[in-house]
């Protein structure tokens, strides 16, 4: 009964241990959701966490070295050089933990020549309370799910993991783990302090990816800011010239005064256009919102887009201008941009209010050949799935308005949801009316 009970607590730890080690990988690579390809990487992680390292035998660790990074390479998506930087890291830090383990934890050859069960489920504990470390401490300090690094900085994450990972294989290959002294089979200690300082370094690394992914969101938000804020500024100037504008319109008057009726006319139908271009429209009492709105309005109807607004804002908004305009712009430029694309005569539906304690905004479009199912949620916290691509060719200068809308959505503790459905593209996004942003320190 006792031994039915060790290989319960067993099983049960091990597929646990395994599984804690898939989910933390997922916080900084993408497993893939195919059934089969998840189940290759459990069994992977199984044989991270379970493979015996004895110092002196080299089968266990090139073989579950080997067959792990094949699960990484298949199962996972990236790059080739984030998919090896992380493979690489992860066989490291559980080999060093393993031989730690193996050799100078549990396996001592007098407590496995009496009780081999109880050292079976010691080795199980230990393995688990390692991974549910590993976790907890991964989850806290997880980058955003859609953080990349460059390929040159994985490839010096690789260059830093390749003086551990040799120290860690050379001892385990190269080396003899006992010595004969009176008759008894002991460890040769000295090497557990070089795995201990291997250990470590890997667990630097991790630290390493999470920091340098927190400090690219932040150059990333840097890079918004600056975007959003010449957007603003552009709007400003636009309605500074209308300003402008109006207050010489006396001296338009006296040109027309002086001009043929032929002239006359051409002239009036120009000032007509200016003034229609410029003219804000009063649609709620945030002046922002109104600048944007009328700005787009006059830019879709150029562009043959009917662009209809429901919006109930009563007082002006709590959140960075700059904010404001780069909520509605960005939605609103994408609707544009998927109008164009489309034959027919199309209807922009904006509607926004600002009501019991929330900001909400809701932009609808007709789409071509978006995926019908849900394409992103956030609401405050991590969820599973992707920003849409862009599908403009300069892919690295486009498709940062979804971004930008989603940093401030998050930066503000709001939520966000993409989908389309029926051939319509909805997008929805909600902030408190707080107002207050939460930076995110690295």
């Amino acid at each position: 009964m006792t031994v039915f009970l060790f290989l319960c607590f067993w099983c049960i730890a091990s597929v646990w241990n395994a599984w804690l080690i898939m989910k933390t990988m997922e916080f900084l690579i993408e497993v893939s959701k195919r059934r089969t390809m998840r189940l290759l990487m459990l069994a992977a992680c199984f044989a991270l966490a379970k493979t015996v390292i004895f110092v002196g035998d080299p089968v266990n660790i090139v073989c579950a070295t080997s067959f792990f990074l094949f699960a990484v390479k298949v199962s996972c998506g990236g790059g080739l050089w984030k998919k090896a930087a992380i493979g690489l890291m992860y066989t490291s830090v559980f080999f060093a933990f393993n031989a730690i383990r193996d050799n100078y934890i549990i396996y001592d050859i007098r407590l496995l020549d009496r009780q081999p069960m109880l050292c079976l489920t010691l080795t199980a504990a230990i393995s688990l309370l390692f991974a549910v470390f590993l976790y907890v401490c991964i989850r806290k300090y997880a980058p955003d799910e859609d953080y990349e690094l460059s390929d040159s900085m994985w490839k010096l994450l690789i260059l830093l993991e390749a003086t551990p990972f040799s120290i860690v294989f050379s001892i385990v290959i190269l080396f003899h783990r006992y010595e004969m002294e009176n008759n008894w089979i002991t460890t040769t200690y000295e090497y557990a302090v070089i795995l201990i300082f291997a250990f470590l370094s890997f667990i630097s690394l991790f630290w390493c990816v999470l920091v340098l992914a927190k400090q690219q969101k932040l150059e990333h938000q840097s890079m918004l800011a600056e975007i959003n804020g010449k957007y603003y500024e552009s709007l400003e100037q636009q309605h500074f010239e209308m300003r402008r504008f109006r207050h010489d319109f006396a001296n338009h008057i006296q040109v027309l005064s002086v001009l043929l009726p032929e002239q006359r006319d051409e002239y009036i139908r120009n000032l007509a256009k200016n003034i229609a271009v410029a003219q804000p429209l009063p649609y709620c009492k945030d002046t922002t919102v109104n600048a944007v709105l009328s700005v787009k309005k006059n830019m879709m109807e150029y562009h043959g887009i009917h662009m209809e607004a429901a919006v109930d804002i009563q007082e002006e908004l709590p959140f960075d201008k700059t904010d404001i305009c780069a909520l509605y712009a960005n939605a609103l430029d994408n609707a544009m941009e998927a109008c164009m694309k489309l034959e027919e005569e199309c209807t922009v539906m904006l509607i926004s209010k600002a009501r019991k304690g929330l900001f909400c905004l809701e932009v609808r479009n007709p789409a071509a050949g978006e995926d019908p199912e849900a394409l992103f949620s956030l609401s405050g916290k991590r969820k599973s799935g992707h920003m849409p691509p862009t599908s403009k060719i300069d892919k690295g200068n486009h498709g940062l308005g979804l971004k930008s809308i989603k940093e401030i959505v998050e930066r503000y503790g709001g939520g966000m949801e993409l989908k389309t459905e029926g051939g319509i593209f909805n997008l929805f996004l909600y902030l408190p009316l707080s107002g207050q942003s939460r930076e995110n320190p690295v």
